[in-house]
């Protein structure tokens, strides 16, 4: 029992798993989806809270940031839960507090790390993708919040939509599929999804890919024209990188 304790402790505590922090974040998705009820409510704020909490500190955040975000999980957690015994509507006002935190907070603080990272490793290019799937999830928020601005239903096809509604819609069209089983009704709509579109097609495209042809090499900055020069690793310091993957 020590030992799986001991492991679990050793994973948690790890830098740079973004490995670990995508599949929070995959979970964390369905789990906003699906959570109906108040039950449902009180593990999506869990869950969240414990995805943006992981997200900090393996990207380094730092201590006032990290220990701001830990009392802010608690009272939601806290308070979820006993919007549950009591029986009070409270738990999707917490739900989506903390689910608005990861997706706006989360992204750029992986973003920080991986600007600071000295060498392009796989987990960095994981933390790339952990970013892509929080864009989803920020415009899976944004949209309600034209709806309510606007005045008017987001969707031609319906008029009540559900959070798995936007949810699916945005990650949709944040790949580009478009199925068009839902469309925006606004030209505000279609313009802010049209941007989730482009954003996440030139995100792969230029961000991820760049990430992903340079695995193993160093960032010297300071370089001549951008700033930012690559250099391969050396034989020593690629077995140093390995190592530390491994571990």
């Amino acid at each position: 029992m020590d030992v799986r304790r001991s492991r679990l402790t050793v994973l948690l505590e790890r830098r740079d798993d973004f490995g670990l922090a995508l599949l929070l974040i995959i979970a964390t998705v369905v789990v906003i989806s699906l959570g109906q009820g108040r039950l449902g409510q009180v593990i999506s704020v869990a869950l969240s809270g414990f995805t943006l909490l992981f997200v900090l500190h393996t990207s380094g955040a730092r201590r006032r940031p990290f220990r701001a975000a830990v009392v802010i999980v608690a009272v939601a957690v806290v308070g979820a839960a006993v919007a549950l015994i009591v029986g009070v509507e409270y738990g999707a006002a917490a739900a989506s507090l903390i689910g608005l935190l990861l997706a706006f907070v989360a992204p750029l603080v992986i973003l920080r790390r991986i600007l600071k990272s000295p060498v392009i490793t796989v987990r960095l290019v994981l933390g790339a993708l952990a970013i892509y799937l929080l864009l989803g999830l920020a415009y899976a928020y944004l949209y309600p919040v034209i709806g309510f601005v606007t005045n008017e239903p987001f969707f031609v096809q319906t008029t009540s939509p559900e959070d798995i509604d936007f949810v699916y819609f945005s990650y949709v069209t944040l790949t580009t599929v478009g199925y068009g089983d839902f469309t925006a009704a606004t030209s505000t709509g279609r313009m802010i999804a049209v941007s989730e579109a482009l954003t996440g097609q030139l995100y792969l495209v230029s961000a991820v890919a760049l990430l992903v042809g340079n695995i193993g090499r160093t960032i010297v900055r300071g370089g001549p024209a951008t700033g930012i020069e690559i250099e391969p690793l050396t034989e020593a310091e690629a077995d140093e990188e390995d190592s530390r993957a491994v571990g």
